[in-house]
């Protein structure tokens, strides 16, 4: 877990131009590979609305301190940048006042979220931070965190990465498996302690919010079976990535130690 400071500073342009650049990445590799492949207004919006998570978190995990506010505003200058180039090619997408006026607002807010993600993260909270529990012993914070970080890996694994390799269900399968892999990966090895139930938990609950979209959005019906299916995957998935995640993170503890047992 990093150490950073939580002390509170000017705004750090350095960082809201470095996520500008990374939103306007993924927001490039949506307009070029995500809209020509997928005639679905839903998903491009969807791949969006990801792409705004990830900015956040990718510019708050990176930098040091704490850059909400910097990611946040990233975040709504490329809103700002996709409404224009959709406005401006025509899309379906933004050709819409109060729909842009909502990707406007969501590009800010899903920023921050993603943002606050990055700093859970990279450790960048104060020390007198409470831990909430969820039930009994599960950290509700690493739960919340594998969530969001869970959901937008999915999207983005799904309908970017696919594309690029070969778009077909099994494909899409495989980056769908690997990303909540990657998720229970990444929360076991940042968070501090073992968490092993928090990013099972996520998983399940990141599935579970991947078919509200499927089912209420996109209008896709998910029998109970398979639905029940990918529940179990996103939980099991999740704990394996997270036991792997552990095992990376005692490893290095265990390098970072030697020195000291070497010299003592």
């Amino acid at each position: 877990m990093n150490g950073s400071s939580n002390q509170s500073v000017g705004l750090q342009w350095k960082w809201v131009l470095i996520g500008v650049a990374v939103g306007a990445g993924i927001a490039a590799a949506s307009f070029f590979i995500v809209i020509p492949t997928f005639h679905s207004t839903p998903i491009q919006a969807l791949v969006l609305l990801a792409g705004f998570i990830a900015t956040g978190a990718i510019v708050g995990f990176a930098s040091p301190g704490v850059t909400i506010k910097e990611a946040s505003i990233a975040g709504g200058l490329v809103a700002v940048l996709v409404v224009l180039l959709l406005y401006i090619t025509g899309a379906a997408l933004g050709q819409d006042f109060l729909r842009n006026l909502l990707l406007l607002a969501l590009g800010f807010g899903l920023s921050w979220i993603g943002a606050w993600v990055g700093e859970k993260l990279q450790g960048s909270e104060g020390p007198d931070e409470e831990e909430l529990g969820l039930f009994t012993d599960v950290q509700a914070k690493w739960v919340l965190v594998g969530v969001i970080l869970g959901f937008a890996l999915n999207v983005l694994a799904v309908f970017i990465i696919t594309p690029i390799f070969n778009v077909s269900l099994d494909v899409a399968f495989g980056a769908f498996l690997l990303s909540l892999t990657v998720t229970g990966f990444i929360v076991a090895y940042k968070s501090p302690g073992v968490t092993l139930k928090e990013p099972a938990i996520a998983g399940f609950l990141a599935v579970l919010l991947d078919w509200s979209f499927l089912e209420f959005m996109l209008e896709l019906h998910v029998s109970g079976g398979y639905l029940a299916f990918g529940l179990i995957l996103g939980f099991c998935l999740n704990l394996f990535g997270a036991w792997l995640g552990e095992k990376y993170q005692m490893s290095m503890e265990a390098k970072q130690a030697q020195p000291v047992t070497t010299s003592s």
